[in-house]
């Protein structure tokens, strides 16, 4: 896989975090907050940004596996990625709201110690920034992709998806009650999007029977219509043919500087921007300037402080980390030992 592609991938995240980014600052905010006498109807696709984000996931995460040798390089290689950025964003966050208040979105100092974890959802621990729901999803999708791995069934991951989606569409259509927690640790609402990814990987890199993984595909899109709806249907068709696009080197304007830098920011765009953007846009209401003025400075502050987490945050702890576990000898022991335990 190209790293130009990745390239291109890491622009879609970005453009699916800035759709999510608008989601929130306008319709989601009116919801909660209220927008007065401001349209907000229209933005309301752009939830579903976070789908996207998990066929990217789907994507990333089925390569990393398919190339990664031993499982601990796997660990640190997404607990690199993921934590350090994730707990200053968790403390700038808190610190803000703490400071300037917002109300309803206020969490005590031991519920958001406990969000450090990541996976704290599932202690029915609030989050400090409502977007911490997707970090659970994907954490979750992270545990069973690694499960497979580590039994070496990585490539049954679609006869096993497909199992899981089929039983959440009898759910969906009410001839089955799964409990929720099933429901959950099962990823049985995003599932189709995560896997939908696994197929466009196996597709671009020439592995497997090209026309079972397009009938995949083509189940996991019509299992949104009994999930979700005709209109997330065509949503999500829409999605298929730009990831298809991305992933095939047919989108060049993914290549263009602008979204190639707000990709760089995705992860630290999407950890800071909800909570942050709303005390901003609530301060600027406060002084009677106008709603759009509000939500553009809430928009660019995100993007200044994500620039700042990617820049001095993000990069350089994930360099680190990874270059301390390449040359920590009790590391790599410890790799090898864990390596051939599970017969990798």
């Amino acid at each position: 896989m190209s790293k130009h592609r990745l390239l291109e991938l890491d622009a879609l995240r970005g453009v699916a975090a800035f759709c999510v980014v608008l989601y929130h600052y306008i319709y989601r905010y009116d919801e909660i907050y209220s927008h007065p006498e401001m349209s907000v109807a229209w933005i309301q696709v752009a939830e579903f940004g976070v789908q996207l984000f998990f066929m990217i996931s789907g994507f990333v995460i089925f390569w990393t596996l398919n190339r990664t040798q031993r499982p601990l390089d796997f660990i640190v290689s997404r607990f690199s990625r993921l934590y350090p950025v994730y707990w200053a964003a968790l403390f700038v966050t808190f610190a803000v709201v703490s400071l300037f208040g917002l109300p309803g979105r206020e969490v005590a100092l031991t519920e958001a110690v406990m969000n450090v974890l990541m996976f704290h959802e599932y202690l029915f621990v609030p989050h400090v920034d409502g977007v911490y729901w997707t970090l659970t999803v994907e954490l979750t999708f992270y545990f069973w992709m690694f499960t497979l791995y580590l039994t070496s069934r990585l490539d049954s991951v679609e006869s096993y998806s497909l199992v899981i989606i089929f039983f959440s569409v009898l759910h969906s259509l009410g001839v089955l009650d799964i409990p929720a927690p099933i429901y959950k640790i099962l990823l049985m609402r995003d599932l189709p999007m995560f896997l939908a990814g696994i197929c466009f990987y196996r597709l671009m890199s020439d592995g497997g029977d090209k026309r079972r993984i397009m009938l995949t595909l083509c189940l996991t899109l019509l299992s949104s219509l009994a999930i979700y709806s005709w209109r997330e249907f065509c949503i999500f068709a829409g999605f298929y043919a730009v990831f298809f696009l991305a992933t095939s080197n047919r989108l060049p304007i993914l290549s263009v500087r602008p979204l190639v830098a707000l990709g760089a920011i995705s992860y630290s765009l999407y950890l800071v921007h909800q909570n942050i953007g709303y005390v901003i846009i609530n301060y600027t209401y406060q002084l009677g300037i106008n709603p759009i003025l509000g939500i553009i400075a809430a928009v660019l502050v995100s993007i200044a402080i994500a620039s700042v987490l990617t820049k001095y945050v993000e990069k350089p702890s994930l360099a680190r980390i990874r270059s301390a576990y390449r040359q920590s000898e009790q590391m790599q022991k410890m790799a090898r030992k864990l390596s051939f335990s599970f017969g990798r």
